[in-house]
């Protein structure tokens, strides 16, 4: 990619956030940090902010908590993370389940990380211990169930970025082009 593509990106969103959007394994977290290095911002993942406020793991907080405390901790992580310019800022899969969350969202730019699906089942099967939703499940059957029902939620984006068997850094430098291309149009 053209280091004038990145310059000219970078000019025009002016600092503004980019919140990345998906189903859980999509590779939001991957993704993320690349793409702040890229465009020379600094990253945050909001999951890992969440355990290092609550000393928890998700897991933890789900387990002990439940779901309920977990959205709360999330949608003040994700107001804290807005005061910051120059983000780019990894979600939990869930948070666009929760109508507040799209004013804080609305103010950066959303880029829904849209992988194929037997990807991501391949990723959750070799993850599943860490994915409080998902155990003791039919793994293909919830996340169908669940993609579904946030479909409708993650297509509010601003942008929708297919992914396949791109590696992180190709899918980092995609977003960058989507973005420059919609800018441009």
């Amino acid at each position: 990619m053209e280091k004038s593509i990145i310059e000219k990106t970078n000019k025009i969103i002016k600092g503004r956030s980019i919140f990345l959007i998906g189903m859980m394994a999509s590779g939001k977290s991957q993704t993320g940090p690349v793409l702040a290095e890229l465009l020379r911002y600094k990253y945050i993942d909001i999951d890992k902010l969440i355990e290092k406020i609550s000393k928890k793991t998700i897991n933890e907080i789900f387990q002990q908590d439940g779901e309920g405390l977990f959205r709360e901790l999330e949608t003040n992580c994700l107001k804290e993370t807005i005061k910051i310019p120059s983000l780019v800022i990894s979600t939990g899969g869930g948070i666009i389940t929760k109508p507040e969350n799209w004013g804080v969202l609305r103010q950066g730019i959303i880029i829904w990380i849209d992988t194929n699906q037997e990807i991501a089942l391949e990723r959750l099967r070799n993850d599943i211990e860490n994915r409080p939703l998902l155990q003791g499940q039919d793994l293909s059957d919830l996340y169908s169930h669940i993609f579904q029902s946030r479909k409708n939620l993650y297509s509010q984006a601003d942008l929708r970025v297919k992914v396949d068997k791109e590696n992180v850094e190709e899918v980092a430098k995609k977003i960058i082009y989507e973005i420059h291309k919609k800018i441009i149009n």
